[in-house]
């Protein structure tokens, strides 16, 4: 064979590997199905040998009913286990096109949609996102035009787009419980991701794998690949190039997406501080006080209401009502009383 041909049948093998790695689980064939095909091909076996006694037509139909079994079996290495559908994530928040996939790769408005169930998939389109409260504790977030599939109670499926979880919301968005995050899992062609303890940001697309870690670390798993990172740091995995990690900031052009899809926030009866946790958490600022404001902020100053905006736009309007400045530097809000 030619270095050609060698290359040639490499390319046609990584194809085929591809193309089954996104293959969808078929059905496992029942025995009354295959006692059918059997039946059907010995029937045809006995006609052929009875009529020309051809030893190479024989031969034939055997490999077929070799090929016929082998079909099934293939079949069944793609087949998931059965299992009943369970709530993995309630809806807390969604705007723009929100479709579910349906099993004849239709798409399906989702207007009504409340909880999301294992085997499910969400796609969003231009300009959407959403907000989820995963399991019994953590969020979830989705970008636009992005393809998510939940597989169980502990992971989704990252086909495409862009996702953001984060372990240990504040207490003050509704429908989180505060209960800890257990397993949570992005699987995708690359890889997984896994949390430990942390907010982090995954992103598939252009044909490699994108994990950037705000707080705490995770850990990712791939073909030849075993390694952790840690917050500040960008890691980039493709099927044909080694990693590269790159140090971002937690806040940024890169985060904003996380900010417009922020449930609401319950503040009634709270210290203006804890709403400044909130949202130095939900966009990664860091919180500095000058003078009297910390004194303002932890004691002076209680709000009431919810807050559906978001963060920064909310923040504009708290902190002007409690007669306080602020300004953003370098990752940095710093509060203080107005001059």
């Amino acid at each position: 064979m030619t270095r050609i041909d060698q290359g040639a049948g490499t390319q046609s093998e990584e194809a085929l590997e591809a193309l089954l790695r996104h293959a969808t689980p078929r059905p496992t064939p029942s025995e009354s199905d295959e006692a059918a095909v059997r039946r059907a091909v010995r029937a045809e076996w006995q006609v052929v040998s009875g009529k020309y006694r051809s030893r190479r037509r024989v031969a034939a139909f055997a490999i077929a009913a070799t090929v016929l079994l082998g079909v099934f079996s293939v079949f069944n290495l793609f087949r998931l286990p059965a299992v009943d559908a369970v709530q993995v994530a309630t809806i807390q928040k969604s705007f723009g096109s929100i479709y579910l996939l349906g099993e004849a790769a239709e798409l399906r408005e989702t207007d009504t949609l409340s909880n999301i169930v294992s085997g499910q998939t969400i796609v969003t389109g231009d300009n959407a996102g959403m907000a989820l409260a995963w399991g019994e504790g953590g969020s979830l977030r989705i970008d636009a035009s992005s393809r998510v599939r939940f597989v169980d109670s502990s992971s989704i499926f990252l086909d495409t787009g862009r996702v953001y979880f984060d372990s240990s919301p504040s207490s003050l968005m509704t429908g989180i419980s505060a209960h800890s995050v257990g397993d949570f899992v992005v699987v995708s062609e690359f890889g997984k991701v896994e949390h430990i303890g942390t907010q982090f940001m995954t992103r598939v697309g252009d044909g490699k794998l994108t994990v950037t870690v705000r707080e705490g670390q995770v850990a990712l798993e791939g073909p030849n690949l075993q390694q952790v990172a840690s917050a500040g740091e960008q890691l980039t995995i493709s099927s044909r190039q080694k990693p590269v990690v790159l140090s971002i900031g937690r806040s940024g052009e890169s985060w904003a997406w996380i900010s417009r899809t922020s449930p609401a926030a319950d503040v009634d009866g709270k210290s203006l501080h804890e709403f400044l946790l909130w949202a130095c958490r939900e966009t990664g600022l860091e919180l500095r006080y000058e003078g009297r404001a910390e004194q303002v902020a932890r004691h002076d100053a209680i709000l009431k209401g919810i807050i559906d905006t978001e963060p920064l736009d909310a923040l504009r309007l708290r902190l002007a009502t409690a007669a306080l400045d602020w300004r953003i530097d370098e990752g940095v809000i710093t509060v203080s009383e107005f001059r």
